[in-house]
């Protein structure tokens, strides 16, 4: 048993972790399409790192569920069924719903106004839908660490690959931004009013009707 204090130590990201998070951008802006055969050396020399660190980004991915490796080819993003797209959004509901309901009973002041802050910089967004969806990735990701909820983060995280994949563009549709705000804001009244009741409704009706939008945005995935 140790009896020292061990200091921790700061270390940049590897070559394999800025692979995995240039990866996961390009997912997530939509340079990497569904339906895609990719070249892994291609990839490695576009990113101007050998091909080794790029190999296990995708490992990593392929475990998240995010890309299929193909041996000898390359890789592409992975098909979701039907099915797998309605669980994504059913496990957002509890998950979201959860992590709203301790926000709303312990939110503070400074909570409120970092999420409201998200809201305004989103709202000069709304003619740009990679940058609008980043900034709504962050106003989800942020309420979990407000609470210091960690584990739910990191499930959070999984999920928001996951609807990357279902298709990034359907959830930013010219039509639905100027709704989105509006339900983030009332999520963010119910939270400052310290309403779990009523943010748990407003986080549900905001996934069941981004849900929706991707369900008629999006192109039929291949069955399972």
């Amino acid at each position: 048993m140790l009896n020292t204090t061990i200091a921790s130590i700061d270390r940049p990201d590897t070559l394999a972790q800025q692979a995995y998070q240039a990866i996961r951008k390009a997912i997530r802006n939509g340079a990497l399409v569904r339906n895609e055969l990719y070249s892994e050396g291609e990839l490695a020399k576009s990113l101007g790192i050998s091909r080794t660190p790029v190999r296990e980004a995708l490992i990593e991915l392929a475990r998240e569920h995010l890309v299929e490796i193909v041996p000898q080819r390359g890789f592409r993003l992975r098909e979701m069924s039907l099915a797998e797209r309605a669980e994504v959004f059913e496990l957002r509901q509890v998950l979201e719903g959860f992590i709203v309901d301790h926000l709303a009973r312990r939110a503070t002041a400074d909570d409120v106004r970092q999420l409201r802050q998200l809201i305004d910089q989103q709202s000069q967004t709304m003619d740009d839908p990679a940058n609008f969806l980043l900034i709504d990735e962050k106003f989800h990701l942020l309420m979990p660490q407000l609470v210091g909820l960690e584990r739910t983060y990191d499930m959070m995280v999984t999920l928001r690959g996951a609807l990357w994949l279902i298709g990034a563009s359907a959830l930013a549709v010219r039509e639905r931004t100027p709704i989105i705000l509006k339900e983030h804001t009332a999520i963010i009244d119910a939270i400052e009013a310290h309403d779990p009741q009523e943010a748990v409704r407003a986080i549900r009706a905001h996934i069941a009707a981004t849900a929706q939008a991707a369900k008629m945005n999006s192109e039929p995935a291949k069955a399972a």
